[in-house]
């Protein structure tokens, strides 16, 4: 994947959870879908290491931290992206390395719990599901895919 497209969609997948990424916001991360948080958040963080190893006296770091709250700096921070990504393959590499991941669903049911028809679709054709039972925990009718549509 070229630079450009993976900037962009490293954005198109972290400019939506910007406002989850808050320690405030974190709380409510459930209401976009764990796994989905849980990947932009890491894609995020991803970033943000890199970003902080650039010797600008701390440009990109702030223009990232500024983003987190200001959507206007989105062109300030894709137009760094993509000039690392250019620079960096290792790093374009490592960012590729966690988009195709996918995201992971998971269920745990605690002790003593019931889970009945239960239904896990990741139509990204990648990604984890896994469901974990407690002591005497009842665990039925289970249908769990991923598949590319």
């Amino acid at each position: 994947m070229d630079a450009a497209a993976l900037t962009s969609l490293v954005m198109g997948i972290i400019t939506p959870l910007l406002p989850y990424l808050s320690s405030a916001g974190t709380a409510i991360a459930g209401k976009v879908g764990e796994a989905l948080f849980e990947e932009g958040k890491h894609l995020f963080e991803a970033v943000r290491t890199r970003f902080a190893k650039e010797a600008d006296g701390g440009k990109a770091s702030l223009a990232l931290d500024t983003f987190v709250s200001d959507p206007d700096y989105r062109s300030v921070v894709e137009k760094k992206l993509f000039a690392i990504l250019q620079a960096d393959p290792d790093f374009a590499q490592h960012l590729q390395q966690i988009i195709k991941a996918g995201p992971r669903q998971s269920l745990t049911i605690e002790e003593e719990a019931e889970a009945r028809h239960i239904r896990m679709t990741n139509t990204l054709g990648t990604g984890t599901q896994d469901i974990t039972g407690g002591k005497r925990a009842k665990i039925e009718d289970v249908e769990m895919n991923i598949k590319s549509e």
